[in-house]
């Protein structure tokens, strides 16, 4: 749970794809340590106000201690707020690929590896 002001006002969550998720995607050349997370901040008046990297980067530093070499995640390329958003908590563009549902998508990844 994302909380802003102690108000819930979104979430994360996390975990490994499937071999058979990332086929689906065409992304199974993606690193097999990583972990793909989900995010959601659904409060309008909260979008806008780092809320989202900030959340990022807490969760990137929490993989990283459990031993996460790489996190992942995708959005539609037209979704401007979310990629400048994800490239704030320090992710950068993997490939762009076309979703079965969403349709022209961009996967970002964060190398954990190194200093965030």
């Amino acid at each position: 749970m994302i909380l802003a002001d102690g108000k819930p006002v979104g979430y994360l969550c996390w975990q490994k794809p499937s071999e058979e998720e990332l086929d689906a995607a065409g992304l199974a050349c993606l690193p097999e340590c990583l972990v793909d997370i989900d995010i959601l901040v659904g409060e309008l008046e909260f979008l806008g106000r780092g809320i989202g990297p900030r959340a990022l980067t807490l969760l990137l530093a929490k993989l990283r201690e459990e031993g996460v070499a790489f996190a992942g995640l995708g959005t539609s390329i037209s979704n401007r707020a979310a990629i400048r958003a994800y490239e704030k908590a320090g992710f950068r563009l993997f490939r762009e690929f076309d979703d079965p549902e969403y349709g022209p998508c961009r996967y970002m990844i964060a190398d954990l590896r190194g200093a965030l």
